[in-house]
This record gives structure tokens, sequence and C-alpha cells, in this order.
């Protein structure tokens, strides 16, 4: 090999090594821009003084804030804005507490409402306390929607047979779960 030759290799090399250790640069540079966009680096000449926040004194009397309702308001206003306050704390429904099927396989009285003053969508599942197993399953029932009568899931033997209720109400918009009650049923199975 003529020494020609072996310098324009060693320059091939040499120009190899410089590209690669200028894209690790362009890479860790890189990283750096991103982790101190998102928060997680800081560098020593940035300002660090940092603003406090002042809570205030949450205590009755200690801040600038006065009772009641912002003025202007009108009766009717200040009482259309507490009931909507009271219905969308409260939740209501109606449920036949010892419905009867002619028989294991028939639909039985079960007379479920969610009534029309209602803000949630809910949930029955009826569960057999001596196993805990799921019988009935509502689906979802809007207010002012009701069920008269259903088929269990499971087929019951002949005679009476102790439940529980589970009512699940649940956000219209966010369809997340917004409280639970539960109530005791017996169930009548005639035949």
């Amino acid at each position: 090999m003529s020494e020609e030759t072996i310098g324009k290799q060693a320059s091939n090399e040499n120009n190899k090594k410089k590209k690669i250790v200028w894209l690790i640069i362009l890479v860790l540079f890189s990283v750096v821009v991103v982790l101190y966009h998102l928060g997680y680096l800081t560098f020593p000449w940035q300002n660090r003084n940092t603003v406090p926040i002042v809570a205030g004194d949450v205590f009755p009397g200690a801040g600038m804030a006065e009772d009641g309702f912002l003025s202007g308001m009108s009766e009717e206003e200040i009482q259309d804005e507490m009931q909507r306050i009271a219905d969308a704390s409260q939740f209501s429904f109606k449920i036949n507490a010892a419905p009867i099927f002619e028989n294991g396989r028939s639909e039985g009285d079960i007379r479920i409402e969610n009534p029309n003053y209602n803000i949630y969508p809910m949930v029955v599942q009826i569960v057999l306390d001596e196993t805990g197993e799921i019988i009935y399953d509502s689906g979802g029932i809007m207010p002012n929607q009701h069920i008269e009568s259903a088929k269990l899931i499971k087929e019951l033997k002949q005679g009476t047979h102790q439940a529980t209720a589970n009512l699940y109400a649940y956000d219209p918009d966010s369809l997340l779960a917004q409280g639970q009650s539960a109530v005791k049923l017996t169930l009548t199975i005639k035949n």
C-alpha cells in the first residue's frame, strides 16, 4: 500500500469518527433540550427566585371574602342556584323490596324507577345473599326511566331468597361512579 492510500484511509476513519462524535453531541443536546422544556433540568445561571404562594388564613374573618351570593343576583336566581346544588347532592330511586316471580324462568315485578328529578343515570345489580352471585343487572337507567318487570340471570328454586339490590349512580358527563346505595330484598319464586 502506498502512503497516499494509507493517508486516505486514515482521513476517512477520522471523518467517520468526527461524524459519530457530532451525532452523539447532537443527540445529547436534543435530550438536554427536551429535559429542560419538560422541567426536569435547570441550569445554574437561571433565576431560581420563585414567587411564594400565599394561601391566606382559612379561618373566618381573616380574608376579604364576604358571606352570601354575589351582588346583583335576584331572589329567584339565588333559589335556583340553591336548588341546583341540593339536586346535585341527592339521589333517589324506587324498587320493589319483595318482588314475586311465577317460577324461576319467568319475569317478576321488580319495579325499579329512576325518578325524573334525579340528575344521575343508575345501574341496579341484584346479588343473591347466600352466594354473592349477581342474579340481575339492569344496565343503564336514565332519569325518568323505569323497569316494571324482568327475568333473573340465574334460575332460582321455589321459595324465598334473600338478596341485596346494589344501586350505582353515575355522573352523566364523565360516566364516573358518584355513589352507591343498597337495599335488602326478599325474592319469592312461587313454583
